[in-house]
């Protein structure tokens, strides 16, 4: 047993023999600003929406955006080999399509056209100060990728945290993150915040060693009672070796802390694979209350994403430079006649993006595959405009009876300029779209719900939601030789709810029924190569489940559970007919235990289990995963009103698992989690 995990085991049993009377226990948070922008309770919202507190965020001490999000019902994040990199499970199956909206504090992270899957590493999710999550295509407030759901990551509001306060914290291999964050109240009405926080480990895994920086700066004053400023600067950097995953099931359960072998194969070529996440943004928010009537809200932003790495999955490991500068506008209106509410806006995006993708070497293959000559694969800037006027109207039939409904034109246009040569690149399977592929997609997406206040502790729904998503640039303009004469369609989709929602005291339970069609389904092909391309296929069909309990059963003692059951098909597919999906899970759930005893008061102890069910490694369905059991404890104790310890133990059982599993190119493919560690740290208050 290392010395880490010593400590934090010493330090939990100290825990329970210490007493002192500061701490706060976990709070249930019903009010959400996700769904309209504007704060409201979520027991009167049509939809599926998650809260996180910032009191049950501080006991999770999150490192990897897992950590964060895995405890909402439905929500699966899985961790990649770059360790920040992830991908999303939300009413879909694992991937990295752009299903998914990432937002921090309610604005866009990245642009429409240009999805990252890891988007979440350019949120600042460490220092997080709550999370929300609204499950399922999004409101009229949201366009492109807000399909399968809503991810807010929201930062803490300086009035709420005056003070300087110091935070360190120690692992496993070598891990170590050091905060600092302040607030000062510049009068009665103004305040302002700044947070830096550094983090780095070596991993566990051979080639995974990472270094992360965030910085986080807020500016809030009640210019008087009608407008409210907000400025704030987010900025986060990320450098990781990357390992890959790890082929053959017998390898992966012997040797799980092996490199993989692509990124072996990438090293012996003489590549060094490595992932950066660079990101910035500036926004201005002024909310303006025009009369009674009528509030006014303004964002205005500019933005950098920057992503790069080495493409380890392809055996020639081409290196990626993407770039994207944005600029949006973000307007709303809401409109409050009594009985009829009426929010209406308009989005406004433009990007200025370029993609560079290299082979370093000259590269022949062993076996199949094509050559690829040493020089620069792609060369290509985009200019992507996005466009959106909304509009949302409540109506309230009767007290206890509203009625909604929504519009959302989106006008999202590509403007390409190859910098190379049209066509096939050299002898090999590579190919350059030409300059004058530059397609518009317009699309309309209406809405409609139904809620009835049953009381002012339950209220019960059903929603419709008409989504869509973009293909994005890489689809339309990193091509191979099998799509260069193609085109794809924007992907549309068709969402159907029916939800449930009691809160009560010390008891909050939520459940949802839902139905996701996706039309137009952009799937992945493979050439003789074995090289992937993509094109438009036909439906897919996404059910399922979801509940969330939560309930203080005592003074000391809160539970939540959390539980998401889901089925999702192939619907007359060419290839795979009406087969389950890869990487899908049946069954995921989430129970946690928290205890915080009176006579130790200001202890908070967190027992977790993690459940994911078993689920196929391919669409032809061949081969399962057997799915996985994890335990997790967290503890948190304020000394005094300055001095708080705190200490974790991931995986208790030190159990063998994937974060994914897949079947690929004929050989079975792990991403082998993490096995047992722990974390011991503390804050001062200064």
């Amino acid at each position: 047993m290392n010395i880490i995990l010593t400590s934090a085991l010493s330090l939990m049993s100290l825990l329970c023999f210490a007493s002192f009377s500061y701490a706060e226990d976990i709070t249930f948070d019903d009010m959400t600003v996700t769904a309209t922008r504007s704060e409201r309770s979520s027991l009167e919202l049509p939809a599926s929406i998650d809260i996180k507190s910032a009191s049950e965020v501080e006991v999770d001490k999150a490192s990897t955006q897992r950590e964060l999000l895995n405890s909402i019902a439905g929500v699966r994040l899985t961790q990649t080999g770059s360790t920040v990199g992830h991908t999303t499970s939300i009413r879909l199956p694992q991937s990295t399509n752009p299903y998914y909206l990432f937002l921090q504090d309610s604005i866009p992270i990245q642009s429409s056209g240009f999805f990252n899957h890891n988007g979440l590493a350019y949120t600042n999710f460490s220092s997080a100060g709550a999370v929300e999550v609204f499950k399922g295509a999004g409101t009229a407030l949201y366009g492109s990728d807000a399909v399968g759901g809503i991810i807010n990551v929201r930062s803490s509001n300086p009035m709420d945290n005056l003070g300087t306060k110091l935070s360190a914290e120690s692992g496993r291999d070598d891990f170590q993150r050091f905060e600092i964050g302040t607030a000062i109240e510049i009068d009665e009405h103004a305040a302002i915040s700044a947070n830096i926080s550094h983090a780095k480990s070596d991993v566990w895994r051979e080639h995974s060693k990472y270094e992360r920086d965030e910085l986080s700066i807020n500016y809030v004053n009640d210019l008087n009672d009608e407008n409210q400023l907000k400025i704030g600067l987010s900025i986060n950097s990320s450098e990781s070796e990357m390992t890959s995953a790890i082929n053959g099931f017998r390898r992966y359960r012997d040797e799980p802390s092996y490199i993989g072998q692509n990124v072996e194969r990438t090293i012996s070529a003489g590549v060094e694979p490595i992932r950066k996440f660079d990101y910035s943004r500036l926004n201005f928010e002024l909310n303006h209350i025009v009369s009674d009537m009528l509030e006014v809200n303004t964002i205005a932003y500019i933005r950098n994403n920057r992503n790069r790495y080495n493409a380890t999955w392809e055996a020639n490991a081409p290196s990626n430079d993407s770039e994207e500068n944005s600029y949006g506008l973000l307007l709303k209106a809401d409109i409050d006649t009594g009985r009829v509410q009426t929010i209406t806006g308009l989005d406004v995006e433009y990007t200025q993006a370029s993609t560079e993708f290299e082979q370093g070497f000259d590269y022949t293959p062993s076996g199949w595959g094509s050559t690829v000559a040493a020089g620069k694969i792609y060369d290509y800037e985009v200019d992507y405009k996005a466009i959106a006027p909304y509009i949302r109207v409540e109506l309230a039939i009767t007290p206890k009876i509203k009625l909604g409904a929504g519009l959302r034109y989106d006008i999202n246009s590509f403007e390409y300029t190859n910098k190379l040569t049209d066509g096939q690149y050299a002898a090999s399977t590579y190919s350059r779209a030409s300059s004058d592929i530059d397609p518009t997609f317009n699309h309309l997406s209406p809405k409609l719900d139904l809620t009835y206040q049953i009381s002012s502790q339950q209220s019960v729904y059903g929603r419709y939601a008409n989504g869509f998503r973009v293909p994005q640039a890489s689809r339309l303009y990193s091509l191979r030789t099998n799509n260069i004469d193609f085109s794809l369609d924007e992907e549309v989709t068709d969402t159907f709810e029916v939800g449930y929602k009691y809160r009560k005291g010390g008891h909050e339970f939520t459940t949802a029924i839902y139905s996701l069609v996706i039309d137009d389904t952009i799937v992945r092909r493979e050439n003789a190569f074995g090289e992937r391309y993509f094109i438009n296929g036909s439906k897919t069909l996404h059910r399922g489940l979801e509940f969330s309990l939560a309930s203080k059963l005592s003074d000391e003692v809160t539970t939540k559970l959390a539980y998401s059951f889901s089925q999702h098909e192939f619907d007359g597919d060419d290839v795979y007919g009406d087969n389950e999906q890869q990487q899908a899970p049946e069954n995921t759930a989430n129970a946690r235990l928290i205890y915080t005893p009176n006579q130790l008061s200001g202890l908070t102890t967190m027992f977790e289990w993690e459940h994911v069910g078993s689920y196929w490694l391919d669409d032809a369905n061949t081969a399962r995963y057997a799915g996985h059991d994890v335990g997790n404890i967290k503890m948190r104790y304020e000394l005094d009103k300055n001095f708080t310890i705190f200490a974790r133990v991931n995986n208790i059982t030190d159990r063998l698992y994937a974060e994914s599993a897949e079947l690929a190119y004929g050989s079975e493919r792990y991403t082998p989690a993490p096995p047992r560690q722990a974390f011991v740290g503390f804050e001062y208050k200064l």
